[in-house]
């Protein structure tokens, strides 16, 4: 009977904390909406686009799922289907999907091992890796694909809806698109709350995900304007990315942080788009879909060679052949990651089979709500990520564009170089098991050599249960010495600076590199000898 009073009374104290924490929740009070900061041109032609859209999408009562657009655009369907988006590397030398990584010809995300996630599809095992891809990378990858098999075909709105498609992360800080009255429309994470869903009905079985209402469930309630593609639909995935990077091109608390985003080019003014694919640049760490690389405008096609006029004209059009654009033109940068932390690991199966009986329960009492559980997965992920807030300096090196880096992200260029640049990166410490069975990775642990890492749901399980670090020892003897020559790897990933474009007044002023106290460059760092520091750090008027 005693017991039977102490189980009542938990129950009723869980209760009383359930009712409190909706409560909290249901109580904030919602912000009023803010008028964007840019508007994005739109034509005639556009505005009757999105009324014949939104008539069409009245009459089949809403949105129930990508299927409604394949009917009318069945080319633009195959185009986006064989796109890089969609197959992330995942495709054959034959140009089929590869849903066999092994069968994989191209270097792209979903083939190449990436240590931000630090997922391999070589020794970890299948159901792992294919649980992540399903409900973690299909947050931002449009469906089709490798993801097909899961249910998500591809889904026109992530990039063709202009009223937000509100699944993005960020909650309340991300903005999802702009309303018909120039309203800022915040996101909600619906897209994300319904892939955790459908992972823990999966219950940590890759077999059971169904991904094929996922769609459909992010729009619902949202006003459908299609149209062309606009920069918050690109941020919807590429949020994500500005944290790496540092910058962004689209607004920091309000403000413009880009002087073409202010000028109202959309993302494809530079990113030229032919069938669906997306113009690429250079960037250090991207590998995979190599004959994109260099498809987009550069800032020489718009502003020439020697861009620069006034005073002082010729000594920084100099200065163009020896060091990238963005190192003088970004001069303010936005938070970043600057650490992650693999040691402690992640046991995602585990984590799905929690979700599996935690989740009818929040249903319930109301807690699984978007924006509760867009918390509780940027909160896990803080346990892994350190942040720099804004406003910290990049860190400098020479790199040829022209190099493809194929190996952990690094600057790919020297000052003997005449190719290369000073160009600006953000650079993340990235911590990790390797299972020590590369000689390169075992010679150099630090170095950029790609690897095997170990899989990090058995360094969770190892020892650390993803709440601690998992130590070396423990790593080592796990399962019967499986990873006996696990090694720790301390790797510098950089990651290439190319938004927060200020205009020329706004642009680094020659003291700020060429000074002797806390200048931006480090000299000696780059390369240059005793003497030729003490001239460059002289002050320039």
């Amino acid at each position: 009977m005693k017991k039977k009073r102490v189980i009542i009374g938990l129950l009723l104290a869980a209760g009383l904390i359930i009712f409190f924490v909706i409560l909290k929740n249901t109580n904030k009070p919602v912000a009023k909406p803010k008028l964007a900061v840019v508007k994005f041109p739109e034509s005639d032609k556009e505005k009757r686009i999105e009324q014949m859209h939104a008539r069409v999408f009245k009459q089949l009562g809403g949105y129930k799922g990508p299927e409604a657009c394949y009917a009318c655009h069945q080319k633009e369907y195959l185009e986006i289907s064989h796109s890089y988006h969609a197959h992330q590397g995942r495709i054959t030398s034959d140009g089929k999907i590869a849903y066999d990584p092994s069968k994989a010809a191209d270097l792209g995300m979903f083939n190449r091992w990436y240590s931000l996630s630090n997922t391999d599809r070589v020794k970890t095992p299948e159901n792992q890796w294919r649980l992540i891809e399903g409900a973690y990378c299909s947050q931002c990858h449009p469906g089709g694909g490798p993801l097909k098999q899961y249910g998500m075909d591809v889904d026109c709105l992530i990039c063709h809806q202009q009223n937000g498609y509100k699944g993005g992360k960020g909650v309340g800080k991300a903005p999802a698109g702009v309303d018909a009255n120039g309203y800022v429309i915040q996101s909600n994470g619906a897209r994300l709350a319904s892939l955790m869903m459908a992972g823990a009905k999966a219950n940590g079985d890759y077999k059971k995900l169904d991904l094929s209402g996922i769609a459909a469930k992010a729009m619902e309630g949202v006003e459908l304007r299609i149209g062309k593609p606009r920069p918050d639909n690109c941020n919807f995935c590429h949020w994500k990315t500005n944290s790496k990077r540092g910058t962004r091109y689209a607004t920091f608390k309000g403000k413009s942080m880009d002087v073409h985003y202010s000028a109202g080019m959309l993302c494809q003014d530079c990113h030229i788009t032919k069938k669906h694919q997306i113009g690429k640049g250079k960037v250090v760490d991207t590998a995979g879909t190599p004959q994109l690389r260099g498809t987009m405008k550069t800032c020489t096609d718009c502003h020439g060679e020697a861009p620069h006029e006034g005073d002082y004209a010729d000594e920084l059009n100099d200065h163009v052949e020896r060091i990238a654009c963005e190192t003088c033109h970004i001069p303010k940068t936005t938070p970043a990651t600057v650490g992650v932390d693999w040691l402690r690991g992640m046991d995602m199966v585990n984590m799905m089979k929690k979700f599996h009986w935690m989740l009818p329960i929040a249903n319930v009492f109301g807690m699984a709500t978007p924006e509760m559980m867009t918390g509780q997965v940027n909160d896990m992920i803080a346990h892994y990520k350190k942040k720099a807030k804004a406003g910290f300096k990049p860190v400098y090196a020479w790199h040829n564009r022209d190099i493809l880096c194929t190996e952990v992200p690094h600057p790919t260029g020297s000052r003997d170089d005449d190719n290369s640049r000073i160009t600006p990166f953000n650079v993340i410490e990235t911590v990790l098991f390797d299972d020590g069975t590369t000689p390169a990775v075992v010679k150099n642990p630090d170095g950029h050599a790609n690897g095997y890492p170990v899989p990090r749901t058995f360094v969770a399980r190892a020892g650390g249960k993803g709440k601690r670090d998992t130590t070396l020892e423990e790593m080592r003897k796990y399962d019967n010495g499986r990873y006996k020559n696990a090694v720790i790897r301390r790797i510098p990933m950089y990651f290439s600076m190319y938004h927060n474009i200020a205009p020329a007044k706004e642009a680094l002023s020659c003291n700020q590199c060429h000074t002797q106290k806390g200048g931006r460059l480090d000299f000696a760092a780059l390369g240059y000898d005793p003497d030729e520091i003490e001239d460059l750090t002289e002050n320039r008027e």
